[in-house]
């Protein structure tokens, strides 16, 4: 192929997915559906319904239950309830250590939620003060900081019942002190999500840098706007388009409500995926909780009724969308059908993908142009690292070029890779790949029809 002087390789997303490779796209870091894990740091036990099981017995038990749907994050809540009123001890941080190793061997990231209350009907007697907190979260620095590869995200947490900012405990407490003390512990580079985006414009400076660190988590999704939504009901106000605009560079996760609340909550019926899917869009979410509104209790929720109900590409038009138009036919180019579970599941976060490839010599150079797009309904804000490269025929790098500003790719834009590099070094070389990852560092895989092989995706082979 050196040897050709100009080419363009187009359409170079158009070539369906394997069943194989549609699975390594499945196992794509930073983004998708998420469990919901819980611990008392204290007692290394569960709570509620999971009050007699360890926490890593849960833990366990969900990994089995959603097998199927391969989640490839866990939000999991850190409860410090026996610590309201003193310090963490060594206790609590090896409970905290033994539970992240077996996250580690399950290859899961965590989506951290550090909280006292889980009582809600009595969060007065389980409530400490402002300044624990604030000495609990100077104690968590190191910790979180040695973790720092394992922690997707981490939500602001601590106040009020399950760390959800309610309005009575943020009354009672002082915000302010507890998110600054947040910000300004933990490493420069993990995004603290927020419950409300209040929380946000009220403490935070947005001419700080820390303003660009604050992402969002919205735990009340039921289709349609309501007031416990993080920018509130109505989508004309400022909050909701301000939302809009900040979740296009910062990560944003979200569950639906229990499904035995759709008959006081959402007038009996299921959720609409359509609305759920074009919410997700809005906003940008990397993130959606599979224990929510699904299986729970052993019934069928909205989750198992989306398995159900087709989506089309006219659908998906009619709803403002992304979507890869090879998503919609099989290996021999036959259309087959899709459902909406199938969609969500595959969009939700970034769905990256090569469009296009060109080259062109001359007596000295080859010019590599890479044109990156993305199909999902947010940027990959988690992934931290990208790089086009060279490989000899021994998988070796021959030589790599560093590929900045990946993690703002927003939804079906173009981000063009340019590289020139020298005729002697590709004359080394036997591929050209590209490897993205984020802070657990695992290659995740392009939705393209090539190669992929030790977190490297296959582009071109050169001879």
């Amino acid at each position: 192929m050196c040897s050709v002087k100009a080419a363009t390789i187009s359409e170079y997303d158009e070539k369906p997915l394997t069943e194989q490779q549609n699975q390594e796209m499945a196992n794509n870091s930073d983004r998708g559906f998420r469990l919901e894990l819980n611990l008392n740091v204290k007692t290394g036990m569960g709570l509620w319904g999971n009050a007699d099981k360890t926490g890593i017995a849960q833990m366990q038990n969900a990994i089995a239950t959603f097998a199927d749907d391969n989640p490839r994050l866990a939000q999991v809540y850190f409860y410090l309830t026996d610590y309201k009123d003193k310090p963490l001890d060594q206790t609590a941080f090896n409970n905290m250590d033994q539970y992240f190793q077996k996250l580690k061997q399950n290859h899961l990231q965590a989506v951290l939620r550090f909280a006292y209350i889980w009582d809600d009907a009595h969060p007065k007697s389980q409530e400490p003060t402002t300044e624990q907190v604030v000495a609990h979260i100077k104690q968590l620095a190191p910790w979180i900081a040695q973790h720092r590869d394992q922690i997707a995200n981490l939500q602001a947490g601590f106040i009020g019942a399950w760390g959800e900012w309610d309005s009575g405990a943020r009354s009672r407490m002082n915000e302010k002190a507890i998110l600054q003390a947040l910000l300004a512990n933990t490493p420069k580079d993990l995004f603290i999500q927020v419950r409300y985006y209040n929380i946000k414009s009220r403490n935070v400076d947005p001419q700080s840098s820390d303003w660009q660190r604050v992402g969002f988590h919205d735990d009340y999704l039921i289709g349609r706007p309501h007031v416990w939504n993080t920018a509130g009901a109505d989508p004309n106000s400022a909050e909701w388009k301000a939302m809009a605009e900040q979740s296009q560079t910062v990560p944003v996760d979200g569950e639906m409500i229990w499904g035995s609340a759709n008959a006081s909550d959402n007038n009996g019926q299921l959720i609409s995926a359509p609305l759920i899917a074009h919410r997700l869009a809005v906003h940008h979410f990397t993130s959606l909780s599979i224990a929510h509104n699904y299986k729970e209790d052993g019934k069928d929720y909205s989750l198992s009724a989306w398995k159900r109900q087709l989506v089309t590409p006219a659908l998906l038009d009619q709803y403002k969308l992304p979507y890869q138009k090879s998503w919609f036919k099989d290996t021999n180019d036959n259309e087959i059908s899709r459902s909406w579970y199938e969609y969500i599941r595959d969009y939700l976060g970034y769905r990256l993908a090569v469009k296009d490839i060109s080259y062109q010599a001359d007596g000295q150079n080859i010019d590599y142009q890479v044109n990156l797009t993305n199909y999902g309904l947010a940027a990959p804000v988690l992934i931290n690292n990208a790089e086009l490269v060279l490989l000899d025929e021994s998988k070796n790098v021959v030589a790599a070029k560093d590929v900045t500003d990946i993690a703002h790719l927003q939804s079906l834009q173009i981000l063009p890779i340019k590289w020139q590099i020298d005729k002697t070094l590709v004359s080394q070389a036997k591929y050209l790949a590209f490897k993205f990852t984020g802070y657990s560092n695992t290659g995740n895989r392009l939705a393209n029809n090539i190669a992929f092989d030790d977190g490297y995706n296959y582009l071109l082979t050169l001879k």
